[in-house]
């Protein structure tokens, strides 16, 4: 029984490049779909020359599938079968509404609504299908193509697998421009050659020498405010002169009684 994302499947992560390979333009990349054929992949109800073989485990509540797209395609749609190896088309039932179309990446769905009658351990069979086109194919015409994923369900608390599941176009996965061209392209770069510049003084950075810029400030104001505190109080005290004027009065008025005695 599968459990998880193989080797195999991350070989074709990305989508492109992957159609007419080892799979048509969409695939299942979880859970693992049966094997691919070009021969049988118009054919319903699952597009493989396989019946149902390896079973990925499945969650009861909260499931997610995840598609490799190779190409575009249109009127995605996701159906259950709970059978053990469903044959015919009539088997499947619908779980989501269908897509309307879909682009070269990955998209990941919801398969919501489980029938409430199916319980750990019940097999089932997931179908896939869509319309798109193969340029050598049919005139480039659109064509009908399946795909199946066999799964056996668990009860969500005994699932534990991390399911890739993401949604992103092939544009996403694109080579960033060398760094060069970056660099020249970028706005923000100014502000970085500009930190860099700051950080170059001493190693200090930006906000370090404003902070001593304003401690110095701090400082200077409250040396200020000491000196002008000291010369306030010389300024409000009285002169020394005034001070030694009445003992210098009281020498003067001893002196002239003496004098008088002659």
């Amino acid at each position: 029984m599968g459990s998880g994302f193989t080797a195999g499947e991350e070989n074709k992560v990305h989508g492109q490049g992957a159609e007419g390979t080892v799979q048509g333009p969409v695939a299942f990349l979880w859970p693992a779909d049966r094997p691919w054929s070009a021969a049988t992949d118009n054919k319903g109800p699952c597009g493989s020359p396989d019946g149902a073989s390896d079973r990925t485990i499945f969650p009861l509540s909260q499931g997610s599938v995840a598609l490799t797209i190779a190409d575009e395609a249109w009127n995605v749609a996701f159906s259950i079968a709970y059978e053990n190896d469903p044959t015919l088309q009539s088997q499947f039932t619908q779980q989501v509404a269908s897509v309307a179309a879909v682009e070269s990446g990955h998209q990941c769905y919801k398969i919501d609504d489980i029938s409430s009658n199916v319980v750990a351990g019940s097999n089932a069979t997931i179908q896939l299908e869509y319309w798109s086109n193969i340029d050598n194919e049919l005139g480039g015409r659109n064509q009908t193509f399946f795909a199946c994923a066999d799964i056996t369900f668990v009860e969500a608390a005994d699932f534990s697998i991390q399911v890739p599941c993401f949604n992103a176009t092939a544009s996403d996965f694109n080579a960033p421009e060398s760094s060069s061209t970056a660099s020249a392209d970028a706005p923000g770069n100014t502000s970085v050659a500009s930190d860099s510049g700051s950080k170059s003084n001493g190693g200090l950075t930006t906000g370090a020498i404003a902070g001593i810029a304003v401690g110095v400030v701090v400082a200077s104001l409250i040396v200020i405010g000491v000196v002008a505190f000291v010369v306030f109080r010389r300024r409000s005290s009285p002169a020394p002169d005034n001070e030694t004027q009445p003992s210098g009065t009281k020498t003067m008025a001893e002196v002239a009684s003496v004098s008088s005695r002659h």
